[in-house]
């Protein structure tokens, strides 16, 4: 029987993490920036959910920096105990963020960066309503997703077998505004804007980067409830046909395309 996708990040980045961290500590990425905006956008002091934290850095640390109090998730153990050995006053959580359950506006912001597009596809539905539900009204969510129209991609990242899934650019932005955020910035940049490397991890990949704020009207938000019971009932289809357009056939039986689909989502 195949290991879940779940399972294969997990062991992935369990096993890359000290490489990880030195990496993340020397790159310059516009996580950053989405960042400082997120903090522009907020009041003092705010609750932050941050998914993916990796190591903490650089994230989790500039959030502390600006006095958010913060939760933070990852899926790997060893890279939340690397995060909690440097950052003692976040609330640092392993595992899966699917299984994370907090109160409804818990948060007045989000964050999640290089992550997303590790969880099927299948799923990004449900997490992203979640999120929704997390969120204050008015609350700001900022993240990156991958723009690649792919079911399953299986491929190697670091010597490590890797999982990603994705929708393209239009599918993404259909899917946040179904789920019901308005969609403040997009922007879809080459990592490293286009001069990076062969030999880096993020070398020809390309990421869209999102701003979106939770609708906050009592209108708006009702007329969010039949997506929300949707989705509590246990449908996680994503989109109707003519957002999507044809399924996209697997990883496995395109070699043509392998090496290409590989290099843009590599994280």
């Amino acid at each position: 029987m195949s290991e879940t996708p779940e399972v294969i990040v997990e062991y992935a980045y369990d096993h890359i993490s000290e490489w990880y961290l030195q990496w993340v500590d020397s790159q310059k990425s516009p996580r950053e920036r989405y960042t400082k905006r997120l903090l522009e956008e907020l009041q003092p002091s705010p609750a932050i959910l941050e998914l993916g934290c990796g190591p903490g850095v650089p994230i989790l640390k500039m959030l502390l920096d600006h006095g958010a109090r913060v939760v933070a998730n990852d899926i790997s153990t060893k890279q939340i105990e690397m995060a909690k050995a440097r950052f003692a006053s976040a609330t640092l959580v392993a595992g899966d963020m699917t299984a994370l359950n907090f109160e409804p506006e818990s948060f007045d912001g989000a964050v999640s960066f290089y992550t997303l597009f590790h969880l099927p596809r299948s799923k990004l539905k449900a997490m992203l309503i979640r999120i929704h539900s997390w969120l204050k009204p008015g609350g700001v969510f900022v993240f990156n997703l991958a723009t690649i129209d792919e079911e399953e991609i299986h491929g190697e990242f670091l010597g490590y077998g890797m999982f990603w899934s994705s929708y393209d650019v239009g599918g993404n932005e259909a899917l946040l505004r179904e789920v019901g955020f308005d969609l403040l910035q997009v922007e879809v940049l080459q990592a490293g804007d286009g001069k990076l490397e062969e030999d880096d991890p993020d070398f020809d990949a390309e990421f869209m980067w999102v701003v979106a704020r939770k609708k906050d009207s009592p209108a708006e938000q009702n007329a969010l409830k039949m997506v929300e019971l949707e989705c509590a009932v246990g449908s996680e289809t994503l989109h109707d046909e003519h957002l999507l357009g044809e399924s996209s056939q697997s990883f496995e039986d395109d070699n043509e395309n392998d090496e290409n689909d590989e290099n843009s989502l590599n994280r």
